[in-house]
């Protein structure tokens, strides 16, 4: 039972929620950038096996079996033999379809869960693809066209084909993003820390899995930027001596030896993973307390949405017909 790459998209890895536990041995926690779209196709598919991360350009992927599928996060122009696909639907798919994700026409990344989902070998805890160090997903590495993924059997898995979700994961304003003092908050002057969170930055061409290089504003600190290498923290904004700012992600160095003037906070930084080089983001600082009472809130948002899956009606074909025939229309500009 497998699936076949046809064509390897931007950067599509194989990922989960991460690897924890291992960063003072040098691991990176790797994992889904936008986990809670990420739990969002889990949920849906109803199997707790990794997904396929995409970003700007997806991937083409040929069934060689029967089975299952769902997209989440981004919104790319999707299809199955040439026929659009919805995002957060229960799909079947039957051997030799052909599902075509190519290019996002909102957010930048995606996940593709399948019913069978992906088998392959569990490193240090987790199936995530940390392509740096060479570890986890397909061979450590990034897919490429003619790569044969092998599906574990999940038994009734069809039996879920037509389940979809309208749940709405955004928040209203997806360009404020909220910081609480980094490490080295006093390394910086009082105009600094004004000019993050009165000044719009730009998501620059150096954007990846690692972390997002911001333009904008110069946050040089007031002596130098190099600081004794220390442990650095998911969200982390790291300023080096140029004074343009790095927003630490999942597939970060575990030690970093720049100034770290904030961190972006945890409940946020699913909606920076959907920004692309171009955007426009700003800052605003909030206290720790503030910072966990609005992660904890919402966590229990999110736990309830995805308890209200198991009960929401199933799709019918005709249904799904019109959704698809809706966006054809949609492609074509219509």
């Amino acid at each position: 039972m497998s699936i076949k790459i046809v064509k390897h998209g931007l950067f599509s890895t194989i990922q989960d929620l991460g690897r924890f536990g291992y960063q003072d041995q040098g691991f990176s926690t790797a994992g889904a950038l936008d986990p809670l779209h990420f739990q969002l196709g889990q949920a849906l598919i109803h199997n707790e096996g990794p997904a396929i991360e995409c970003a700007m350009i997806g991937p083409t992927i040929e069934f060689l079996e029967p089975n299952t599928f769902v997209i989440t996060g981004a919104h790319f122009k999707a299809t199955l033999n040439d026929q659009p696909v919805a995002n957060q639907s229960v799909i079947m798919a039957d051997k030799g379809d052909v599902l075509a994700l190519n290019q996002a026409v909102e957010g930048v990344r995606a996940y593709i869960h399948f019913g069978n989902p992906i088998d392959v070998p569990c490193v240090a805890g987790s199936y995530s693809t940390h392509t740096r160090s060479g570890i986890g997903g397909f061979h450590g590495r990034v897919l490429k066209a003619n790569d044969i993924i092998q599906m574990s059997d999940h038994e009734g898995y069809h039996k879920y084909a037509g389940l979809g979700s309208d749940v709405s994961l955004l928040p209203e304003d997806t360009s404020r993003f909220h910081i609480i003092e980094g490490p080295q908050f006093d390394a910086f002057s009082d105009e600094a820390k004004a000019t993050i969170v009165n000044n719009d930055f730009t998501v620059s061409d150096q954007a990846d899995r690692m972390g997002y290089r911001l333009q904008g504003v110069n946050l040089a600190p007031k002596n130098s930027a190099d600081i004794i290498s220390e442990p650095v923290a998911l969200g982390s904004i790291q300023v080096p001596n140029d004074g343009n700012p790095i927003v630490l992600l999942n597939d970060k160095q575990t030690v970093g030896g720049y100034t770290k003037i904030a961190t972006v906070c945890k409940a946020d930084l699913p909606f920076l993973a959907q920004k692309k080089p171009g955007d426009t983001i700003n800052f605003e600082w909030i206290s720790t307390e503030e910072a966990t009472k609005r992660y904890n809130e919402k966590i229990q948002a999110f736990k309830q949405q995805l308890d209200q899956i198991d009960s929401a009606p199933l799709f019918t074909l005709s249904q799904l017909r019109t959704t698809s025939q809706r966006l054809q229309k949609l492609l074509r500009g219509e």
